[in-house]
């Protein structure tokens, strides 16, 4: 049978923006649901005094404010914050709670460049590319002074292609791709390389790699297979099925429909670019 969970304090108007996540949160539960899910971040927010001021003037729960004030004053641990707001609604059970503290235990042991990794795994979860790409770049600027294994370097390589993907294209990604391969051996890694040289139309080297690596038939006819079906997800797309209409304005002549179409689509590209990178 499912919990009912009575919110603790009031659900506040104003959301408490977590930046480097693009995260918008409105209540106590809506806050531990966050922690909870992504603890390897709760030290960049739950020490940070604008939290106990949302607790405070948003939440109205002075008392748990205080509480993290004190905690503050006194350079407490993160799992002693996460005891206080966890403490404040009824979201999780004990047993979920301890789990959680235990969780947060476990990350303190974590070395440097395995937290600095997983919160820059999170940033590129939520889409904040440009946060996480820093993150991925410091790491692997400072690699053989953190003594990160081969195999993690080239995971770290592996995600920051995948930024570069988003943000740059293709072509930039591609080398970051092989080197990842080069590190960790992973096939992941491989068909991503391989993928993109093709959609950045480099052929020959494409041709190169397949020959050095000694791809099997099989994960050519698997790349093949990928590929067509973005394509067709491609032309099934709402923003595909736009540049149609638009580009049948412009052949009928609708000037004035195809300007406004464009401006419009245009925008809508813009805000999703500034989403994912600003």
């Amino acid at each position: 049978m499912a919990r009912v969970v009575l919110c603790a304090g009031s659900r506040s108007r104003v959301p408490l923006r977590l930046q480097t996540v693009d995260r918008e949160l409105y209540s106590a539960e809506e806050i531990c649901y966050y922690l909870y899910h992504h603890a390897i971040t709760a030290e960049d927010y739950i020490t940070q005094d604008v939290l106990a001021e949302y607790y405070e003037t948003e939440l109205g729960l002075p008392l748990v404010a205080e509480r993290l004030r004190v905690l503050k004053a006194s350079e407490a641990a993160v799992r002693e914050y996460a005891m206080v707001v966890f403490g404040a609604t009824a979201m999780y059970t004990e047993e979920e709670t301890a789990e959680y503290l235990r969780e947060l235990e476990r990350l303190q042991d974590l070395r440097f460049w395995q937290k600095q990794k997983a919160k820059a795994d999170v940033y590129l979860e939520h889409r904040k590319y440009r946060d996480a790409m820093q993150l991925y770049e410091r790491l692997l600027r400072k690699r053989k002074e953190l003594e990160m294994p081969e195999v993690a370097t080239g995971n770290v390589y592996h995600n920051l292609a995948i930024c570069e993907l988003h943000i740059t294209g293709a072509g930039s990604a591609a080398g970051h791709f092989a080197e990842a391969y080069e590190k960790n051996r992973s096939q992941e890694s491989l068909r991503s390389y391989l993928i993109a040289l093709r959609l950045a139309q480099k052929d020959n080297e494409y041709l190169t790699a397949l020959e050095q690596y000694e791809v099997s038939e099989f994960m050519k006819t698997e790349m093949d297979a990928m590929l067509f079906e973005c394509m067709v997800e491609a032309g099934e797309s709402p923003e595909y099925q736009e540049l149609v209409r638009i580009k049948k304005l412009f052949s009928e002549g609708q000037l004035p429909e195809y300007q406004e179409a464009t401006r419009e689509l245009l925008e809508s590209f813009k805000k999703q670019y500034r989403q994912d990178n600003m």
